[in-house]
């Protein structure tokens, strides 16, 4: 279950209220920020621009990939948590218009998170310590920690605990197949 608050208007959609959620020269202050650090290569300091000049809660050692966008009327309300990494180009957003209301809700991002590139996180989700959110999925309500979700909208479709770190070296038996075609490149 998603934790917003719902807003009731009248007399015209919930898109035109949007002046209620934050003041516009504050709206056109996130929009700046948010944009140049939408192309910031430099971890480091896209964290500190998000957290000092936008006010998101953004660990420093949380990873912001290119291109992520942040809700800009009300980026306040997005927390990343330590180790967390958010893949190229997601949408995290903290409010929604709805034909006769708009909604606000908090962004929880745990931990050592990781969510792949293109998804989209609506308002009032809890993402939960070490989960995986899979590329392109629409998380529309809390995911557990530990869990793997992927899809729109994104269902449980695994846990972390299940998959076993893959041996890569170059000694693995994994690289040599039945001519032993590799086995030259040991010596």
């Amino acid at each position: 279950m998603r934790r917003t608050t719902t807003f009731p208007v009248s007399g015209h959609n919930g898109m035109a209220f949007w002046c209620r959620i934050a003041p516009l020269w504050r709206v056109a202050w996130n929009f700046f920020w948010i944009e140049l650090s939408r192309f910031l290569p430099f971890l480091p300091l896209k964290n500190w621009l998000l957290r000092h000049l936008v006010g998101m809660n953004v660990a420093p050692t949380a990873a912001v990939g290119l291109m992520v966008m942040p809700d800009i009327l009300r980026p306040d309300l997005i927390h990343i948590g330590p180790e967390s990494i958010i893949g190229y180009n997601v949408t995290i957003l903290t409010h929604e218009f709805l034909p006769r209301a708009y909604r606000l809700g908090t962004v929880e991002i745990g931990s050592w998170v990781l969510i792949g590139a293109n998804a989209t996180i609506l308002p009032g989700v809890r993402i939960g310590d070490g989960a995986i959110v899979g590329a392109g999925a629409v998380v529309t309500r809390d995911v557990p920690p530990g869990t793997i979700v992927g899809g729109v909208p994104a269902r449980v479709i695994g846990r972390v605990s299940d998959m076993e770190p893959e041996d890569t070296s170059p000694d693995s038996d994994k690289y040599l197949n039945d001519n032993n075609a590799f086995k030259g490149d040991r010596n």
